[in-house]
Parts: C-alpha cells; structure tokens; sequence
C-alpha cells in the first residue's frame, strides 16, 4: 500500500509499506477520506515525522481480530484520541485531557495510508447517509469548532465575531449560523474571504483595510460583539477580539499559540469579560453533529482539492501555499463517483 512519510523543511516521500494486519481489539481500516490539518505544518516543514501522518480520517473495517461490536465492511470516522478509557475524562468523553494519551496521525500511523490499523474504540460508526469525507472532517474541522460555539452559549440575535476564515473558522461560522446569531467573519486573505461568504456572514472585514474595532463598532451600535472566537492562533488577534467585546463579553481561544499577555483591571476585571480556551469535541457531540450535517450543514464545501496518495506532493503543494480551504486524500477511489460514499 501507499503511505506518505514527512521527511521535514516541506518535504515527503511517497512509500510502498505493508499493510497492517489485525491483532486483539486494533483492527484495520482502509481509508476513503483523510484530511490535511493546520497541525500536520509543524512536522511537515519542521523536523518531520516517523509515522504516517494523518488524524482528520475515515474509511471501512476491512479486517479485525477479536472486536467486540465491529465487522468488516463497518463504515467509521476515527477519533484521532487514543486513551487508557476508564478515567474521569474518558468516562466524560473528554478523551484528549486522558493522561495516557497518544495520538493516530503522531505516534501510530494514521490516514495519510491507503490502511491504517486503529483501536476498535477509535471507530466511530457513521450512518449510510454521511459521507466518508463529511466524516473525517467531522472529527476536527468540524469538531473542534463546534464544541468551541457550544460552549459559548449563544442565543439568537446576538453579534459575534470570528477571526480566521480557515477551515476551522468556516466551521465556527456555520455552526454559529444554527443558533440564529448575526456573524461577523475577519480574514486578511481575499480568497478565505471569499469562501466565507458561502456560508452566510452577516459582515465580512478585511484587517489589512479596516479598522476592526472600529467597523465592529459600528456594526454593533457602540455595544460590542457578545463573543470573539480566535480562530488564527495569534496573540494580536486575540487583542482586537478583546477591545471589540461588549461588558461582560467572551472571547474564545480555537486556535493555537503560546503566547497572551493580559492587563488584568484593563481587559478583564473593568468589563467583567470571560476567556475561555477549546481544544476538540466531546464524544457525545458526535451524533450531534451527524444531525446538522442530515439537515443541512454544508461542510463538504470546505473542500476544495482533492488528490490521491499518488499525487501527495501536489497535495502538499496547494497546503503550503494557502490559496485552498480543505484539502482531501480519497485513496484510489473516485470522488466523483456515487459509490464513493
């Protein structure tokens, strides 16, 4: 089988390697859809990586050994979250806050394969009705986004602000759209601008152009948005979110940095503002999902490349370079085809 390798500083090698082979509860997985995340960037153009990389992924049960409720021909998306599954936080399905664990896509290999061989309690069952890539896009792209907005609490008729047009910013915007709240996308790129008007914003600002706590001013009569979502990862955004919140506002951390400094009376403790930080999706949140995405959500419109393995480099190529929103593995199968499902 074919299996894609980050060799570090942008490179790759395209492999032939086993396929895996079932043993205990693991079984295996041949994937149909596999996506590429912000996250893969750091090992792909820093030191690279050992394993097959991919953790956004979905596909069917091929072989198994000993499962105790899956078969060949099941169709999963799988929850990159590989946990010891009797602690507090995997009994609660916050899997990724288990301090055993490991992650598919780092330390095994992941759907950057044409198979990957996965715990049984990774698989999760996906209906008929949703596709292998609304699946694997679910797990994260969706995913994470998601649990950031219902954490948020909105109700309808309130503004808010999402900073970043990029896969997860898209997902915060169409599903802050289902609470019935007017949305306001912020993105330097013309092109994620563009994409983000496909899913119904209410106000759309370029930085680069606009004053942003000025036009967010404006928009809100002087109020302030009730909730900033930081969807880039980047300290300077998460100031402007901040100057933009009404009294009492939220401003929710999505994307990733490492680095915030705060005047506690200035920006927190004067307006009574909220900071919360959201990582991924609790388990029970997935057949929430699965119901938006049966009434409508249009996530697969992420998408807007899709290669085999064979053609990983040009995969890569259109990743580094931006002008994209999400970009797809379908393995040797046809997206075009309605069997590709």
């Amino acid at each position: 089988m074919l299996g894609v390798h980050f060799l570090g500083q942008g490179k790759i090698s395209i492999d032939e390697i086993s396929i895996p082979q079932p043993h205990d509860r693991w079984v295996v997985v041949q994937t149909r859809s596999a996506t590429i995340c912000g996250t893969d960037r750091e090992n792909l153009m820093g030191a690279g990586q050992k394993t097959v990389p991919g953790h956004e992924s979905a596909g069917v049960v091929t072989a198994v050994d000993q499962p105790v409720h899956l078969k060949p021909g099941d169709r999963v998306a799988i929850n990159c979250h590989v946990t010891c599954g009797h602690c507090e936080y995997c009994l609660n399905g916050d899997l990724y806050f288990c301090d055993q664990l490991t992650v598919i896509g780092f330390d095994y290999d992941g759907g950057f394969g044409e198979y990957m061989l996965v715990p049984e309690a990774s698989c999760m069952p996906i209906p008929d009705e949703i596709t292998f890539e609304q699946a694997s896009l679910m797990v994260d792209m969706l995913g994470t986004p998601f649990r950031a907005i219902k954490r948020a609490r909105l109700t309808p008729g309130q503004k808010i602000a999402i900073w970043g047009a990029g896969p997860i910013g898209l997902g915060a915007l169409m599903s802050a759209k289902r609470f019935g709240v007017k949305v306001a996308s912020i993105d330097t790129s013309s092109y994620r601008r563009e994409m983000a008007g496909k899913f119904g914003p209410d106000l759309i600002i370029n930085p680069a152009e606009a004053d942003v706590s000025e036009v967010i001013k404006e928009w809100t009569n002087g109020r302030g948005i009730d909730v900033g979502f930081d969807c880039v990862g980047n300290e300077a955004v998460c100031q402007q979110a901040l100057a933009s919140l009404k009294r009492r506002g939220t401003l929710a951390v999505v994307g990733v940095s490492h680095q915030l400094t705060l005047n506690p009376w200035e920006q927190l403790i004067k307006n009574e503002a909220t900071i919360y930080g959201s990582r991924n999706f609790n388990t029970a949140e997935f057949d929430e999902m699965i119901g938006l995405i049966r009434t409508g959500l249009p996530v697969q419109q992420v998408i807007t490349h899709r290669f085999t393995y064979a053609d990983a480099e040009e995969a890569f190529r259109v990743f580094r370079e931006g002008q994209c929103g999400k970009v797809i593995f379908v393995g040797a199968f046809n997206p075009r085809n309605p069997l590709h499902k």
